[in-house]
């Protein structure tokens, strides 16, 4: 992959992660981004997502989500892109494996 090919398009492909695959972009992704994202996604990809992260993270992001729930969309969109351009930073560097349409976190 070159450093300016983009493997995801849209949040809902997050949907296609496995579990080791969210819990590496969860730790790469600054808990504030995350919240921010996590208020533009759906709920489904957002709960997965918020399930591999330890308790007290979780909190945490928690936290954020509610101080930050009147930000602008513009702010929240341009934190679910950041969280999509770590995500692609994350296949480039051979942590997740794209298989067809699915992602999966390779043990390291």
């Amino acid at each position: 992959m070159s450093g300016s090919e983009q493997v995801l398009e849209k949040l809902s492909q997050l949907s296609y992660f496995d579990n080791l695959a969210l819990f590496y972009l969860c730790n790469e992704t600054p808990p504030q981004t995350l919240a921010l994202a996590f208020l533009q996604m759906d709920e489904k990809i957002a709960g997965s997502m918020l399930g591999v992260l330890d308790l007290q993270r979780r909190k945490y992001v928690h936290e954020l989500m509610a101080l930050q729930k009147d930000t602008t969309e513009e702010s929240k969109k341009a934190a679910a892109e950041g969280l999509l351009l770590i995500a692609d930073g994350l296949i480039s560097r051979n942590l997740i494996s794209k298989q067809g349409h699915y992602f999966f976190g390779t043990k390291k």
